[in-house]
């Protein structure tokens, strides 16, 4: 294994969470379930990483051939990157620049498996197309290439909906615990996206809805998700705004993604609280004092939802030792 992905794989638990060494090399899911406070619940299944240094596919995945074809297309963006870049101190900056370089390992081509387990059912995996720039990021599913590779439709929105609603949390963990929000788009259209090209009139409407509908950081969904019945009816994360807009909603388990499963999940889910509350507490303080309201409504937006999801979690909370109680003025 590379060692730029060995020391990523070391840092951020959106990485740990997913991948582990095996004997002969291979960088493959790690298969671990939750066993922290998520109870027995299975977490969806991980997405694929892919370096310019040779990493196998997992065992039985298939990379299938890409085609300029209908996509389920996200565009995510790190909110204020730009601006921040220039005002950063020193230990800031190497995190921001540790966490762009973890972003850049999770590039990968897209592939799907069907998974065979003991008791005779299946469970699928797909590893969707990964590209990065800078702080944006861009993720994509080939909706044809998945149907026909497990062969229900359902299944197929089910699956993208619940595994892409994972990917956007872990990197949302990590992105506001050094203090940045992310925002993006989403939507159904023609793309091509393999081989570091990324074409098609699926990303410029996901980057359109990034940058001219979802104001806050949030990932808003196109209409082409919400008024069809198919990926409607599948919403298990899927809220309406106060706006009306529809969104996916990475921000009410993010606690869940914020640490590795096992015996330590408390201290360390406990210690990614107590950074994410010092950080949005410091924006909502010197952004009013500096009176940068739009950047202030952000955060504002993101802490009052940050909390309301705390608050719906319950004994995962208290579990955790965590306390709520400073949030009251959020």
């Amino acid at each position: 294994m590379p060692d730029l992905i060995k020391a990523q794989i070391q840092r951020y638990p959106f990485l740990r969470n997913y991948f582990r060494q095996t004997k002969d090399n291979r960088v493959e899911p790690s298969g671990k379930k939750p066993t922290g406070p998520a109870g027995n619940r299975s977490r969806p299944e991980p997405v694929g990483l892919r370096q310019n240094a040779p990493v196998s596919l997992p065992q039985n995945a298939t990379a299938i051939e890409a085609k300029y074809e209908v996509h389920f297309t996200a565009f995510v963006d790190f909110l204020g990157f730009s601006e921040a870049s220039a005002e950063l101190d020193d230990q800031t900056r190497l995190a921001v620049l540790e966490l762009l370089k973890a972003l850049a390992s999770l590039r990968s081509e897209f592939s799907a498996e069907t998974i065979e387990l003991p008791n005779g059912a299946s469970t699928y995996k797909i590893n969707p197309a990964v590209s990065t720039f800078s702080d944006n990021i861009v993720i994509s599913y080939p909706l044809q290439s998945v149907s026909s590779r497990f062969g229900n439709e359902r299944l197929t929105k089910l699956t993208i909906l619940y595994q892409f609603h994972r990917l956007l949390s872990t990197i949302a963990c990590d992105a506001v615990r050094i203090g940045f929000l992310i925002r993006g788009g989403a939507t159904i259209g023609k793309l091509y996206h393999a081989n570091g090209v990324i074409f098609g009139e699926a990303l410029t409407e996901a980057a359109d809805l990034e940058r001219r509908t979802a104001i806050y950081p949030r990932v808003v969904l196109s209409s082409k998700i919400t008024l069809n019945q198919d990926w409607a009816s599948e919403g298990l994360f899927i809220r309406k705004d106060d706006d009306g807009i529809y969104q996916l909603d990475y921000i009410s388990r993010m606690l869940f993604y914020s640490a590795l499963p096992g015996d330590s999940w408390n201290a360390n889910a406990k210690a990614w609280f107590e950074s994410v509350v010092a950080n949005v507490s410091a924006n909502l303080t010197n952004l009013h004092r500096q009176g940068k309201l739009n950047e202030l409504a952000k955060w504002t937006w993101f802490a009052k939802r940050f909390r309301s999801g705390l608050e719906g979690l319950g004994a995962a909370v208290t579990g955790a030792g965590i306390s709520l109680d400073g949030l009251s003025s959020w």
